[in-house]
């Protein structure tokens, strides 16, 4: 057999594999097919099709266009194999259930419902309203005591994500070592409201950093980094997957809100509960203006705020920046960086743009 058959054959084998365990009984046959169907009785049901696949017509199939070396099934264990992916046969032509692939998804199998909080409610931000925001932390090497300096979010069961300049820092006799997940009150132990409590949260320690490699400190270019985790995250009410904007275009003046912990604009004290702030997109020349003399602003960054006393400040680092579309929460950018006199009128920050890193994020995402 050729090399390309073999390449063939394994890549279809898989799928193949993974169908055949597939629970075929909780999904139906679209019910959008019975229109194309002009005589019911050339319509023969052999199984409903699995989750995240569609039956469609074998010549509508670009996986399997792509696979029909007939090599590939040239035996008989694989023609059955194929066979048992047929769902249906309309006026003489076979229908197989094919991969409605979602390529570029980088939430795990399992985590559909990225964006998504299971508590809702009108102007409602309390427990469990923002389950994707992760807590950062850095421990100390001689104590063992652990500072939690930044934030990041979470974009699959084992995958953070943050600013660079986060992932990377070392403050004196720290070293970064831990992720916690599911936390919104920093000061209870457990955190309950009049309707529920949350699980325990979960602090996991980090496995490896991965930084894009175009990074520079001193100005904040490409400032995006993935943390990968030791373990997986257990999903819950307060901990689940943010979606990652992949749209490059933004409205300007559309409210967007940051999550996270650490000190707004006005507070001089740490609030212990986890803080969201709304702040309006504006025009990137508005902070290549404020900031362009001492470090360049360019279309991989996005520009926030401007509102007198309304910023965030200290302990923000690495927090994500949502905005709701379709019924779900969506990340547009990272915080960054900002001026020192936070939340003076006219001043705004900058957030890494999630749009301009999308590509990026999937691919270095561990699978």
């Amino acid at each position: 057999m050729k090399t390309s058959s073999k390449l063939c054959l394994s890549v279809w084998f898989l799928c193949i594999f993974e169908w055949s365990d597939a629970d075929f009984g909780r999904i139906s046959l679209s019910i959008g097919m019975k229109g194309d169907l002009d005589d019911e009785q050339n319509l023969s049901v052999r199984a409903p099709c699995p989750p995240h696949t569609t039956c469609a017509p074998i010549s509508s199939c670009p996986l399997l266009e792509d696979l029909m070396d007939f090599a590939c099934f040239s035996s008989d264990k694989y023609f059955h194999r194929l066979n048992q992916l047929i769902c249906n046969n309309v006026n003489g032509e076979d229908y197989v259930c094919c991969p409605s692939c979602d390529c570029g998804r980088v939430y795990q199998a399992g985590t559909e419902h990225c964006g998504q909080s299971m508590v809702r409610g009108v102007d409602y931000n309390g427990l469990g309203r923002h389950p994707w925001v992760a807590r950062i932390g850095f421990t100390h090497k001689d104590t063992g005591n652990i500072r939690y300096a930044c934030s990041g979010s979470i974009i699959a069961k084992r995958v953070v994500l943050t600013a660079a300049h986060c992932a990377l820092a070392k403050p004196e006799g720290y070293k970064l070592s831990t992720v916690e997940v599911g936390e919104w009150d920093i000061g209870r132990k457990s955190d309950c409201n009049d309707f529920f409590c949350a699980p325990p949260t979960q602090a996991i320690k980090v496995e490896n950093v991965i930084v894009h490699p175009g990074y520079e400190q001193k100005i904040f270019r490409h400032d995006i980094a993935l943390i990968v985790l030791k373990d997986e995250i257990k999903f819950s009410v307060t901990a689940g997957p943010i979606c990652l904007n992949d749209k490059p275009e933004i409205v300007i003046n559309e409210r967007a809100t940051l999550v996270g912990w650490g000190k707004l604009s006005g507070q001089s004290n740490l609030v212990s509960r986890q803080q969201h702030l709304d702040v309006p997109l504006v025009p990137l020349e508005n902070c290549e203006r404020i900031f362009g003399e001492s470090v360049p602003v360019n279309e991989g960054q996005l520009c926030a705020g401007g509102e007198e006393g309304k910023d965030a400040c200290s302990g923000f680092g690495g927090a994500p920046l949502l905005l709701v579309r379709d019924g779900r929460h969506v990340q547009l950018g990272i915080v960054s960086f900002g001026a020192e006199n936070c939340g003076s009128e006219g001043i705004p920050s900058v957030y890494t743009n999630v749009a301009n890193y999308y590509r990026w994020i999937v691919d270095n995402s561990p699978s």
